[in-house]
């Protein structure tokens, strides 16, 4: 999957706000407290992938284009 620079930027921001609750749920698993440090170490996956795969409020509109767009004009490959 290509990325823009753009997309790229939005992705390592999520993960440099990922990465310090990661690290404390890893703290809270070497002290012993599980639930909790299984929950942080959780939280930081989801923050990380949920940006990859979760539908957000302004990709609706691109979505929607693209719908539009696909039914309007087939590729040359499809029209065979």
């Amino acid at each position: 999957m290509s990325r823009g620079v753009i997309e790229f930027l939005q992705f390592a921001g999520s993960v440099v706000f990922a990465v310090p609750v990661g690290f404390f749920g890893l703290l809270k698993l070497t002290e012993g407290d599980v639930l909790v440090g299984a929950g942080f170490l959780l939280l930081s996956v989801v923050m990380v992938l949920g940006r990859e795969y979760i539908t957000s409020p302004k990709d609706l509109p691109a979505m929607a284009l693209q719908r539009i767009t696909g039914r309007v004009a087939k590729d040359p490959d499809e029209e065979e």
